[in-house]
């Protein structure tokens, strides 16, 4: 039996589909060729399929994942964050200074006692308090910050988990 997926409302993920995100989320260096073999079709429409994705959205972008560890101490913090007041227009403007700061890799509106919370990663905690102090404590309309410090990885995943 076919299973589809429904993605945005919009988009129709079939069993062949999904097989094909699943393999470029595990090695996103697969050629055509390569990725015909292991799903069992010609290289054909695997490539028109890939640019349906691509060109759809599905597929954002291909980007090499950096292991943390290997690349020097980085130290990870998430920040949750409080609003003074929530408006569209001053939302739009912290959305706007916060996504400028690179320090900040991720970014998420929150439901619960937090309207923000971001994952900030820095060389050091020299780095983190100048990014804190200097860059946080100036932004407007924040009425509390809350730091946690990320002692460990334990599993980190970017990989969405579809089924077939």
């Amino acid at each position: 039996m076919k299973r589809e997926h429904i993605v945005n409302n919009q988009f129709v993920l079939d069993e062949i589909d999904i097989e094909l995100l699943n393999c470029l989320q595990t090695d996103g260096k697969l050629s055509v060729r390569e990725l015909s073999k292991m799903i069992n079709l010609s290289p054909t429409p695997i490539h028109q399929r890939l640019k349906r994705l691509e060109t759809s959205g599905i597929i954002h972008h291909y980007a090499a994942i950096v292991d943390q560890n290997k690349v020097g101490q980085l130290i990870v913090f998430f920040v949750n964050i409080i609003m003074k007041e929530h408006s569209t227009k001053l939302g739009g403007e912290f959305i706007k200074i916060i996504t400028s700061f690179k320090e900040v890799v991720e970014f998420y509106t929150i439901g619960g006692e937090h309207d923000f919370m971001i994952k900030v990663i820095v060389p050091d905690m020299v780095t983190y308090r100048s990014f804190f102090v200097e860059k946080l404590g100036e932004v407007p309309n924040i009425a509390k910050l809350q730091s946690i410090i990320v002692l460990d990885t334990i599993k980190r995943e970017i990989r969405v988990p579809f089924t077939i």
